[in-house]
């Protein structure tokens, strides 16, 4: 009688090429053998990994594997398609948004003091543009929208409050190339 050569389920999953989850569940589906020796050890026959090929281990053939692929893809293109859609409405309500505030005619005023333009605030803490579109886009930094202009005459229609500054410097602090300023950092103002 031959010894047999035991492994663990992480060793299994190596010499497989597949997960550990992957092991585990074709343990529970009795696919393949093990033995627990200990509560927390479980031991697998080398020998029996052979019958577990890439892509065969939940037991299904080479035939529903093309299936499941060509179902992720579609789903994939159905993601493209909704990305695509949710882009194209925002960009629609921009232009809208943009447009209603031309037809109330409303007038540029002054910034005031309580508001930055957060594209000026972005350059002063060496944070690029594109990086806080982003996490204005997905509602990471609250923003205030409007037609002002700053002391410098430049028209500013993005801007950050107390409370916008604070999620600015929490969300920025810790970048290398995050440079503070004389005011960081930015806490709301306290309430008396």
């Amino acid at each position: 009688m031959t010894k047999s050569e035991y492994v663990t389920i992480q060793e299994a999953a190596r010499r497989s090429g597949v997960s550990d989850k992957t092991i585990q569940r074709a343990i529970r589906r009795g696919i393949l053998p093990a033995r627990y020796p200990l509560p927390n050890r479980c031991e697998i026959v080398v020998a029996d990994l052979e019958r577990i090929r890439t892509g065969q281990v939940s037991g299904q053939s080479d035939v529903s594997i093309e299936i499941r692929v060509a179902a992720l893809e579609r789903q994939v293109q159905a993601l493209e398609q909704q990305i695509q859609q949710l882009l194209t409405r925002s960009a629609v309500s921009r232009v809208q948004s943009s447009s209603s505030r031309r037809l109330r005619g409303r007038t540029t005023d002054s910034l005031p003091t309580h508001l930055v333009s957060v594209w000026a605030f972005a350059e002063l803490h060496r944070i690029p543009e594109q990086k806080v579109q982003a996490h204005i886009d997905i509602s990471l930094l609250p923003v205030h929208r409007g037609t002002w202009t700053d002391h410098d005459g430049q028209a500013v229609s993005v801007t950050f409050d107390a409370k916008g500054r604070q999620a600015f410097h929490l969300l920025y602090h810790e970048i290398p190339w995050f440079v503070p300023c004389s005011k960081c950092p930015h806490a709301l103002p306290e309430r008396i």
